[in-house]
């Protein structure tokens, strides 16, 4: 028997404030394109920039230098010894300390990049273990080193798709099952006591709550 993969990825609430919508969904995309359990990605930057929906492989690999310089992933180059002689494997380690949690169908919605990146990077804002951003869209702006006018036309846009709907207790993100919803706390506490026996995916899919 197989193990299952889980449906979704954990993306490092990090990025919020480093990346802009083009380069949040590109992490989002590696985080797909990694090991779900260990965030670790073999993939080569030709087929990340096919898998992103690009034909610039040189702007991926600025990307993803970015992201290294940021410490957001570690890069590690490893010398693999095959059948036509030596070359050179990447190796793509993810951050995903404080974490949230982001379900792989996100990459199908059919929607722009720059609206999946804002997502993404709205997740990272909502409040620990909710959907509900409670930043006014001028502070979210601050928080993220977006204009205003940017937060303003996305928002309006996810509005529009149903993806966000906004009111007085804040902004919140609709689809569970995209975005997932988690008590932190209680995850640390019990994967302290059962580190063996409990993964994400037992919490996610309420086995333990």
């Amino acid at each position: 028997m197989t193990e299952a993969k889980l449906s979704y990825r954990r993306i490092t609430e990090k990025i919020a404030g480093k990346l802009d919508l083009l380069e949040a969904y590109l992490f989002y995309c590696l985080a797909l394109c990694s090991d779900c359990y260990t965030a670790i990605s073999h993939i080569k930057q030709e087929k990340l920039a096919a898998f992103y929906g690009i034909t610039k492989e040189e702007q991926i690999g600025k990307w993803l230098h970015k992201f290294e310089d940021m410490r957001l992933i570690k890069i590690h180059s490893n010398l693999i010894k095959g059948k036509y002689g030596t070359f050179s494997r990447y190796e793509y380690e993810l951050d995903t300390e404080h974490y949230v949690l982001i379900g792989n169908t996100l990459y199908d919605e059919p929607i722009s990049r720059e609206l999946k990146g804002f997502l993404v990077l709205l997740k990272c804002k909502c409040l620990n273990g909710t959907n509900t951003c409670k930043y006014s869209q001028n502070m979210l702006a601050e928080e993220l080193g977006l204009s205003a006018s940017t937060i303003s036309r996305y928002i309006k846009q996810a509005t529009e798709l149903g993806y966000v709907k906004k009111d007085k207790k804040g902004i919140h993100l609709l689809d569970k099952d995209i975005f997932l919803i988690t008590s932190e706390t209680q995850i640390a506490i019990l994967k302290n006591v059962y580190p063996e026996i409990l993964t994400d995916e037992d919490i996610t899919r309420g086995y333990c709550c």
